[in-house]
């Protein structure tokens, strides 16, 4: 598989920051599949022998095979290079598993628990009863892989370093810590209450000038930042000033006031784009530039986690060190957690190749010991099969875990005759969906209705049924619409109407999306329609999204995968993918326009009255299935390959990619 895209996009975030809001939603995330070892793994380099088994929920054969060439070392075959490992503008899957491995966050994801978060950087937290007043409490005892401490003010630099920086990361935090449409429109993002907290230490901001104002904020702010002594008793009076969206009120307590009522404020305070960065080391190597990317930063780390960066070379390959100053190394087991575990392996080099031909190669041959993932699979189901029956490999797959990145075709609205309700529900029927699961997805795909993955919560509210093949109707309906159709048999069908042939595009460099795009073709031309098939490069397809919808290089029906950018299923799923301010590549690729789904998902993410919220989606939900802006192929089953030996991947959509502290290596 290529790279999935998310439910923001780089090329936009400019754009969609305008109008980015936060919704609420329990988070459903894990599934392990093997426990952590209780015991760290040698330093021997010599090879041992293992005998593989078939185990639940992953195929493999059984015989003896090598074990790790080097037990110190773990290789993983990755198709996401990274372009920034900065928590501030690093937002891919590839991205985010390196980030999330060599920066903490104040909490993450719990590994055994479906409705808790493990303090990590925090202690323990509390929000008041409207959801929009988060208060932190610190570790006393954590510190930086320099030594360099970790406190509230790390806290407060890093978040208002990464809003005013308005690259990716400053996403997340839209619409509960800075207004993203004051951001567009003055050309700077500046957290909530700044400009205050700013002239209490003594700064010069325009009072009358609202764009003006912004400007002077966040250069002034960036001068802090870039200068930054938490010692200082003007950055002290600024970081104490009560009526801002991050308030110091103690060396080791921090309140967050928010925006808008956000019931899961954990959920984003757990992503990578919430990792902490040593403030000394931004300020040494380049410092804090309103709107710009701290380029050093970008491949450069310095942060408090199990990892650190000790190569990178763009492109080719990552090497992540065992952190030989990990502060939670020495935690007592009273203070500590599973996902505090030092790591057992010190040395993970993440190989970035383009072929999958070659993250094939890399396992069988035992020079690397997993393929990426989950959640996001590395290769698609074809290359799976054989794997699976190749010694030594084992194939994990968890069928009856939440799912995260599902396929489907998106169909531009804003064309003829797209724009025909009637003949988009004629292309959802012709679809033999049963056949694409057996050829293409195989045991790899699910079923389902979106625009909500399975599994996660609010999915399908009302358990409709998912589109079903039925070409037949679809004929009907093409020939009411009066469009000329020619059947394989040589009848013509309103042989003096409108004539249309369909162009749908795919990704060449992924062979399930060519298998899908082949399908569907031969598919459309059982009902009368003849395919184009256009096939296009990942940059060419961005390039081509990035335009208008009404745009003719803007793809008409388009083969495309989709997770969220986090564990928000009904914001990062259901609201950007309808409603038509998301409209292109910000989510929305259909540019679906109706004024009621609008008008009910405008509001959703901020809504805290759980019957209303949940009577809303379902409502939206009816209008989607019935109205087909796009036709649901299959939900990507979460699935990895890797060798017999390794032990310790767990697969949890809140966590994207291997989280290594916890893999280990086994001999049996």
């Amino acid at each position: 598989m290529r790279p999935s895209r998310r439910a923001v996009t780089r090329v936009q975030a400019g754009i969609v920051i305008v109008v980015l809001i936060i919704a609420a939603v329990a988070a459903i995330y894990f599934l392990s599949v093997s426990g952590p070892s209780s015991t760290s793994s040698t330093s021997s380099t010599a090879s041992t022998s293992t005998t593989s088994t078939t185990s639940t929920g992953s195929t493999s054969t059984t015989s003896t095979t090598p074990g790790p060439k080097n037990s110190s070392q773990l290789v993983e075959m990755n198709n996401e290079p990274t372009s920034s490992i900065d928590p501030a503008a690093g937002f891919f899957a590839g991205e985010d598993e390196i980030m999330t491995n060599v920066y903490q966050t104040l909490l993450m994801f719990n590994y055994t628990s479906t409705t808790s978060f493990a303090p990590i950087l925090a202690d323990n937290w509390t929000w008041n009863a409207g959801y929009t007043v988060y208060t932190f409490n610190l570790r006393t005892n954590a510190w930086f892989m320099n030594g360099h401490p970790f406190n509230s003010s790390v806290v407060w630099f890093n978040i208002y370093r990464t809003i005013l920086m308005q690259q990716i990361g400053a996403f997340y935090f839209t619409s509960t810590l800075y207004n993203g449409t004051t951001a567009y429109l003055t050309g700077y993002a500046v957290p909530d209450g700044v400009a205050d907290a700013l002239r209490a230490g003594g700064f010069s901001i325009s009072s009358t000038n609202a764009t003006l104002a912004a400007q002077q904020s966040a250069n002034d702010l960036a001068t802090v930042l870039s200068n930054f002594k938490a010692s200082n008793s003007t950055i002290q009076t600024i970081m104490a000033y009560p009526n801002q969206a991050i308030v110091v009120t103690g060396n080791y307590q921090v309140v967050f006031n928010l925006l808008n009522p956000y019931r899961f404020f954990q959920q984003v305070m757990a992503v990578p784009g919430a990792g902490m960065v040593d403030p000394t080391f931004v300020d040494e190597n380049g410092g804090v530039q309103p709107n710009s990317q701290n380029t050093y930063v970008n491949t450069h780390t310095m942060g408090t986690a199990p990892y650190y960066v000790k190569n990178y070379v763009a492109s080719e390959f990552i090497t992540m060190q065992e952190n030989p100053n990990y502060w939670a190394a020495k935690l007592p087991a009273s203070q500590s957690n599973i996902m505090l575990t030092p790591p057992h392996i010190p040395t993970i080099i993440v190989q970035y190749v383009t072929q999958s031909s070659s993250i094939v190669q890399g396992i069988e041959s035992n020079q690397a010991q997993v393929t990426e993932g989950p959640p996001i699979p590395a290769l698609a189901p074809s290359f799976l099969q054989s794997l699976s029956q190749h010694p030594g490999i084992k194939v994990e797959s968890l069928p009856n875990a939440p799912t995260f990145n599902f396929l489907m075709i998106t169909l531009d609205t804003q064309k003829y005759p797209y724009n025909i309700t009637d003949f988009r529900v004629a292309l959802a029927d012709a679809i033999n969906y049963s056949e694409i699961f057996s050829s293409v997805a195989l045991q790899y795909g699910k079923a389902y209705v979106g625009p909500i993955s399975p599994g996660l919560s609010y999915y399908n509210p009302d358990n409709l049924s998912p589109y079903s093949y039925n070409p037949n109707t679809s004929i009907k309906l093409l020939k009411a619409l009066g469009f000329t159709l020619t059947l394989p048999n040589g009848t013509t069908i309103n042989p003096g109407g409108t004539k249309f042939s369909p162009t749908l595009s795919y990704i060449t460099s992924d062979t399930a999306e060519i298998s899908v795009a082949q399908l569907v073709q031969s598919y459309l031309l059982k009902i009368g329609l003849t395919v184009t098939l256009n096939g296009l490069t990942t940059q060419g397809e961005t390039t081509d999204l990035s335009q208008s919808a009404t745009a003719s290089t803007y793809p008409e029906m388009l083969i495309w995968y989709w997770y969220p950018s986090w564990l928000d299923p009904v914001y990062q799923d259901l609201v950007v993918l309808v409603n038509s301010v998301y409209c292109g590549i910000s989510g929305n690729l259909a540019c679906f326009t109706n004024s009621t789904v609008d008008a009910l998902t405008a509001n959703l993410p901020f809504e805290t009255d759980e019957a209303k919220y949940n009577s809303t989606v379902s409502s939206v939900y009816q209008m989607v299935y019935q109205q087909v802006p796009d036709i649901w192929l299959y939900a990507v089953v979460p699935n990895w390959a890797q060798r017999d030996y390794v032990a310790g991947i767990f697969y949890n959509p809140g966590i994207l990619g291997t989280y290594y502290p916890l893999v280990y290596y086994t001999s049996s």
